[in-house]
């Protein structure tokens, strides 16, 4: 029995770098200063073919199609000799001595070269030519007229070239400067979402250690809540988003560990709507919400609190509200985004809200909405909305 012939190993897609499109832009742009010559070089063949035609001279269509293109195809290898020295010779204010000279000795080279290889074509094809024995005829009658469109040339390609180059460079600092940016902004949310963890410990651990005293086994209770909730946190480290189900996921646990504390009079009600579950969501953006109502709305030990959780799509946007019934805002009201309010002000934000509505900012900048307002039944009500595609 022959055995089954191996599973192919998917190989990772490599990743283009900023230094992978400056090569490929030179090549792209050597390829074009080589092969762009074939244009003009037939379209002049064509206008040398009407011209001599319409002289009454018998001068083959292919015959001044080769004749041109010949002349004009040289340029591709001069330009090459331009483009080599652009990359080794930078135009530098403090050595444009050297660079002067440098391209006036390479522009003599090249329109010297440039001359007598015209010259020895138009000996060969010309129709002015039939008759000359000798180069040097040809070479007396065909400069003057190939000397200074040979002059021009050379300094109009030197400029294509220091153009091509100059955007190439831009290109790779826009792109560096765009990379930098977007990675200090990941490291930013990401010390914005560490700085997240550390907090949420020290509140839940000094739920934990009153409990210690009263019941010790809710206390060990939420402590494990704790680890599962830390531990779900670790598994979306290094993400800034994640999908909304993950996030319910967290805030679940996260209420464990508050009905220890603050007991069975605690009515937590979750809404999702279903077709919002998969949108994604900056991570622990609802937790730092409903520990502002628990902390600051509603006491432990009282029956009849409530919190509400609703997530919903409106339109494009995804739209988060977190309310209470317990004691609102006493006139403080908050907005950033989109919402207005009469009296804003980010007066008294603990860092779990401040926190949120930095990430927010970075994210989607300002395509986000934040308010806190006293919501109708006396307690306060968070909204938040956000574009359901970043």
């Amino acid at each position: 029995m022959t055995p089954p012939p191996p599973t192919p190993v998917p190989t990772a897609t490599a990743q283009v770098t900023i230094a992978d499109e400056g090569v490929r832009l030179r090549r792209w742009t050597r390829t074009l200063f080589g092969l762009v010559w074939l244009v003009p070089g037939a379209l002049a063949g064509g206008v040398v073919w009407l011209s001599a035609r319409g002289d009454g001279v018998a001068l083959p269509l292919g015959r001044a199609v080769l004749w041109q293109v010949a002349c004009w195809l040289p340029w591709a290898l001069w330009s090459q000799g331009i483009l080599t020295l652009v990359d080794r010779v930078p135009l530098d204010s403090r050595r444009i001595g050297r660079w002067l000279a440098t391209h006036v000795l390479a522009c003599a080279i090249t329109v010297t070269a440039s001359l007598l290889l015209v010259a020895w074509l138009d000996w060969q094809f010309a129709p002015w030519a039939v008759g000359l024995e000798r180069y040097a005829q040809a070479l007396r009658q065909s400069a003057p007229r190939h000397l200074e469109f040979a002059l021009m040339m050379y300094w109009a390609l030197l400029g294509a070239a220091y153009m091509v180059e100059y955007v190439r460079r831009y290109r790779e600092r826009d792109r560096a400067a765009a990379a930098l940016e977007e990675q200090l902004s990941r490291q930013q949310l990401e010390a914005l979402r560490m700085q997240l963890n550390p907090h949420f410990l020290f509140n839940a651990l000094n739920s934990v250690t009153e409990l210690m005293e009263e019941d010790v086994r809710r206390a060990q209770r939420a402590l494990i809540a704790v680890s599962d909730l830390l531990r779900l946190s670790l598994k979306s480290a290094g993400r800034s988003t994640i999908p909304l189900w993950q996030e319910i996921e967290l805030v679940e646990l996260y209420l464990q560990v508050a009905r220890v504390r603050y007991g069975e009079g605690l009515v937590i009600d979750i809404n999702v709507d279903p077709a919002a579950v998969d949108v994604e969501v900056p991570s622990f953006v609802l937790q730092p919400l409903i520990e502002n109502a628990l902390k600051h709305g509603l006491s432990p030990g009282r029956f009849g609190q409530e919190v509400l959780v609703q997530a919903r799509r409106v339109g494009p946007m995804l739209e988060l509200l977190v309310s209470d019934n317990g004691r609102g805002l006493n006139g403080r009201v908050t907005d950033s985004g989109s919402f207005l309010a009469a009296q804003p002000s980010v007066d008294g934000l603990g860092i779990g809200l401040t926190n949120t509505r930095t990430r927010l900012s970075m994210l989607y900048g300002d395509r986000y909405a934040f308010r806190m307002s006293n919501a109708g039944n006396g307690g306060c009500l968070v909204e938040i909305r956000i574009p359901t595609q970043t």
